[in-house]
């Protein structure tokens, strides 16, 4: 019998990074057991933040300690705070460390792969693997309710656009209103202004066609339910996680436009590629009723993940 791989993963409380993590987790025991061992980070402070840099460097500032002394197969993590302790484990256990995004530019070459979206733009290396978009735990389907829309906002985000609620609702209330058919539910993120949830709280009041429930209210495994039963699906183009979640599912995905502050950044970046390659039709196209064929775009960048990991490192655990 196969022994389980000896797996700790890192979480630092965000959603969306524990979402790659979990997908790639998930998509590893299709494959080969595997026995994992879940660490979540305090939140992080510039103390927490100085400590961390003061043990990586070996400095004997702060009462710095090893990570760990229990042994470890694979480290892996998502988010910039998970970095370094997942290195301080890979270096007290013998770990092979993995990361589900693009770590800082001084930590890059200290990992042993790093699952990086192609929209972020990162030099190719030995240990980069490039995916379409991030890792995630959404599963592909084919028996979407084409009676049944979903809308997913997103927010505030001072990098990388300006955001605009009023306009925002607007859009939301013309496709509600063009298609009398489709009943609606919509959705928030932790990043949505309370200004937005008011008159998204308005819009669901004033239409019987739609339900407002915002992130907090929502438990885990909701939005994957929510893509396996929704055909349509509306994303603000800020919430790049979502847009690919939704792709992955099999939804017909539309962007809701943001004003980019940059005009070459990975999100602006991003949202041409998907434009480009057909997979999304935007609010424009709707509104000119140039929305045709979406094209077909079949995403499992989960299960490509972990097929590397056990590629580079257990290719006896592949079929």
């Amino acid at each position: 019998m196969t022994e389980p791989l000896s797996i700790v993963a890192f979480l630092d409380g965000r959603r969306g990074h524990e979402k790659q993590t979990r997908g790639v987790l998930q998509a590893l025991a299709v494959h080969t057991p595997i026995a994992t061992q879940y660490r979540t980070l305090p939140p992080l402070s510039w103390v927490s933040a100085v400590r961390n840099w003061a043990a990586y460097t070996g400095a004997a500032v702060f009462g710095c300690k090893s990570a760990s002394d229990s042994p470890a197969d694979l480290i892996i993590g998502s988010g910039a705070y998970t970095h370094i302790p997942m290195l301080l484990l890979g270096k007290a256990s013998g770990g092979k460390v993995v990361t589900c995004m693009s770590p800082d530019p001084l930590l890059i070459g200290k990992m042993d792969l790093c699952f990086v979206p192609s929209h972020d733009r990162t030099t190719p290396s030995d240990n980069i693997f490039v995916t379409t978009g991030p890792p995630n735990p959404t599963a592909f389907t084919d028996t979407h309710d084409p009676a049944r829309g979903l809308m997913l906002v997103g927010g505030i985000d001072k990098g990388s656009h300006r955001w605009d609620s009023k306009a925002v609702a607007a859009q939301l209330e013309s496709i509600v209103e063009k298609d009398p058919s489709i009943v609606w539910t919509i959705s928030s993120s932790p990043r949505t202004p309370e200004d937005m949830n008011r008159l998204l709280d308005d819009l669901a009041a004033n239409q019987p066609r739609v339900d407002f429930i915002r992130s907090e209210a929502t438990p885990d495994g909701w939005i994957e339910d929510a893509y396996a039963q929704n055909q349509t699906v509306w994303v603000t183009a800020d919430s790049i996680s979502m847009i690919f979640e939704a792709l992955t599912a099999g939804c017909r995905v539309g962007l809701l436009p943001m004003q980019w502050k940059k005009k070459n950044s990975k999100f602006s970046d991003a949202e041409r590629h998907l434009i480009e390659n057909g997979w999304v039709r935007t609010y424009d196209m709707w509104l000119s009723g140039n929305d045709g064929d979406i094209g077909s775009l079949r995403l499992d960048e989960a299960d490509r993940c972990a097929k590397e990991i056990l590629k580079r490192w257990w290719p006896d655990r592949l079929p």
